[in-house]
């Protein structure tokens, strides 16, 4: 995709999240759009594949940073904000895209599961705002958009603690807009069903957020019948979210306060 028009040339942008997925789409639409961009990864896990982005940013001709932060610790969220201020000056947009998800029944979900999804998916994103805000608020300016879901808007049967984290984001959201005003916009993407390129990739950790909470794979018949549900006739991508997310990055500061959803129209059936 390109990514120039949006103007983000020399931008500071967080983002969590961002080994893969719609995270990976995120940081790399600010590299092409001409942000610098500071990627957020957590302690676990191999870092092959956010060094690939790293990487890859690297390429677009624009600086990328790695700091490895458990975003279900506010201590480590402080410490994120503060190594990208300390090397590039200043945090001009943050993404909270970062978090977690089971697909277990409402009826048997365990408190440890419901309390991982809430720290990941909510507690998570308020720390982030709230530490991003102590920089960008003396700046005088700054943008906050963080990654919904179309199950925060719309019900579904198999997941209610996810959708619970979700709607209770969207508020966070509008809250946080009232909260960091007039310096600071926040605004919220809530993503549908959205197809990764890799269906073989871990969907559910702190590492990539899946939209639906779901593995999206196109082979899926669930994906298939769910495109042939949808308005305009297919699943969402990665692409889609970022854009929606840059639009949010380069758009009208006055924007703040929205939930928009990234469907196709799905929502609406």
């Amino acid at each position: 995709m390109d990514y120039s028009s949006f103007g983000l040339r020399d931008r500071i942008a967080v983002v969590t999240g961002a080994s893969q997925g719609i995270g990976r789409a995120i940081a790399l639409g600010f590299a092409e759009a001409g942000a610098h961009v500071v990627l957020a990864k957590h302690p676990a896990g191999s870092m092959d594949a956010i060094e690939k982005v790293q990487s890859e940013i690297e390429g677009l001709g624009r600086q990328a940073l790695i700091v490895k932060t458990d975003v279900a610790q506010p201590a480590q969220l402080t410490a994120l904000m503060e190594a990208a201020k300390a090397r590039f000056g200043r945090i001009d947009i943050l993404v909270n895209n970062a978090g977690w998800t089971g697909t277990t029944p409402a009826i048997d979900v365990t408190e440890e599961e419901y309390d991982k999804t809430m720290d990941a998916s909510l507690k998570s994103v308020f720390f982030a705002c709230q530490a991003a805000a102590r920089v960008m608020l003396p700046q005088g300016k700054g943008r906050i958009i963080n990654i919904g879901s179309l199950g925060g808007l719309h019900a579904w049967a198999r997941h209610a603690h996810y959708c619970a984290s979700k709607a209770a984001l969207h508020s966070l959201t509008q809250s946080m807009a009232k909260a960091f005003a007039p310096e600071v916009s926040v605004n919220c993407v809530a993503p549908g069903w959205i197809e990764f390129d890799d269906p073989a990739a871990d969907k559910t950790n702190h590492e990539a957020e899946p939209a639906a909470g779901f593995d999206a794979s196109p082979a899926s018949s669930l994906a298939a019948r769910l495109a042939a549900r949808t308005p305009m006739r297919r699943n969402g991508s990665a692409n889609d979210v970022a854009q929606a997310v840059l639009f949010f990055a380069a758009g009208p500061h006055f924007i703040t306060g929205q939930i928009l959803a990234v469907d196709g129209g799905l929502g609406l059936v």
